[in-house]
């Protein structure tokens, strides 16, 4: 009775073992396609942003303060911290997240992902937005 639990317990951590393995073979190269297209698609997010100040700049019935209110309510919607705030621009910022490091990051024995969440934490420099009005 005892050896047949002893040996369940053995086959069970060795199953975990192997689906960890796999895991972890095929995370790396998922996330580097990840990453790949998050680089791709910064560009398209900061279009947005810019795209958004044409439109508020080319709009003649807005004074400047409703301009920066406007930009404003942009950074709020899309979770910007405002950072700094003047009668001529909005500065707002804010830490994304990369899935593609995550799973290069669990792809690489779980070490990889425990520096990645480190980095993010504490070293990883903001996306910065700033909207600015003319006079």
């Amino acid at each position: 009775m005892m050896k047949s639990s002893l040996l369940m317990i053995q086959e069970l951590h060795s199953s975990e073992s192997q689906l960890n393995t796999i895991i972890m073979l095929f995370a790396f190269p998922i996330g580097i396609i990840m990453l790949l297209s998050e680089r791709k698609s910064r560009q398209k997010y900061q279009a947005v942003f810019d795209d958004f100040q044409k439109k508020v700049e080319s709009d003649k019935h807005q004074n400047p303060k409703e301009k920066i209110t406007l930009f404003e309510e942009m950074l709020h919607q899309n979770r910007y911290h405002i950072t700094g705030k003047s009668e001529q621009e909005v500065i707002g910022e804010k830490k994304i997240f990369s899935m593609g490091y995550l799973f290069i990051g669990i792809g690489t024995l779980y070490i990889g992902l425990i520096v990645y969440i480190l980095y993010y934490l504490y070293f990883q420099k903001p996306h910065i937005v700033r909207f600015y009005v003319s006079q």
